[in-house]
């Protein structure tokens, strides 16, 4: 796999001396498109093939920007990465590996060949792998309540249908009811694609169970959608509890019964 990566913070790095001065000299030049999005400020220059990303300021990075350039290299699409980060040296370790990951995914897609009607599309090994580790930190965002953290994971039609404030209120007050968790696993994990909402996309199911103080029956799923950069944001959560002081009451069959409606997966 074709990947470039150089991390420093000199003026050599990104060519400028500071990440404020490369954010004034972008918005600066004709032709450079800025926009925000999930917070960070992007600055895309088509002309030179080059994608500019800027934390926003709550991220443990800032400041910081990292660039990527899709360059040609003896045929074959190659990303080249710089990044300057002028935050705290773990933040911006965290930050490079992160990059990185979505640099692969993207990567993998770039050079993947075209499928054919007699090649059927199937999902790459990345893809499952980063769809996992986005729900097991999206979860645990919640469980430490980072809640904000965590709102930021979901995609923009999902956080048009309630404001943070309002996605915040409904999270904590089911994990007070719900009580701390003691278990939680992803069962299965479905990459699909599909075109319901229009063009092709494709689209992860992750089935999850476990256990928490106040239920001993717990389970749902995640819905993520995969964005154009190979990045995947959440667009559908479910979450199903059969509390204990319901459960007591229940026999074998009835609680059978309600697990088959949450469609929980053993």
């Amino acid at each position: 796999m074709f990947l470039s990566l150089a991390v420093a913070a000199s003026a050599n790095s990104i060519g400028y001396p500071s990440v404020a001065a490369a954010l004034d000299a972008l918005k600066a030049r004709p032709g450079v498109a800025v926009t925000v999005q999930e917070g960070w400020t992007i600055a895309d220059d088509k002309a030179n093939g080059t994608l500019w990303s800027f934390a926003p300021e709550w991220h443990p990075a800032y400041p910081a920007v990292v660039r990527r350039t899709v360059v040609n290299a003896d045929g074959q699409p190659l990303i080249k990465m710089n990044t300057l980060c002028q935050g705290a040296r773990e933040a911006c370790d965290a930050l490079a590996d992160e990059f990185r990951r979505v640099n692969a995914a993207l990567q993998e897609a770039l050079t993947a060949p075209k499928p054919s009607a007699a090649t059927p599309w199937k999902p790459s090994a990345s893809q499952k792998a980063r769809v996992e580790e986005l729900s097991k930190a999206y979860f645990a965002d919640k469980d430490a309540q980072r809640y904000r953290e965590a709102w930021l994971r979901l995609g923009p039609a999902a956080r048009q249908d309630a404001s943070f404030e309002a996605w915040r209120s409904r999270a904590a007050g089911a994990a007070a009811k719900a009580g701390p968790v003691q278990q939680r696993e992803l069962k299965k994990v479905t990459i699909y694609r599909s075109s319901q909402s229009g063009a092709p996309a494709t689209y992860a199911a992750v089935d999850f169970t476990g256990r928490f103080a106040n239920a001993d029956t717990y389970c749902g799923y995640l819905v993520w959608s995969e964005q154009a950069d190979g990045s995947f944001l959440l667009v559908r959560e479910e979450e199903n509890y059969i509390y204990k002081a319901t459960d007591a009451q229940l026999t074998p069959e009835q609680r059978s019964k309600m697990r088959g409606v949450y469609r929980c997966v053993e």
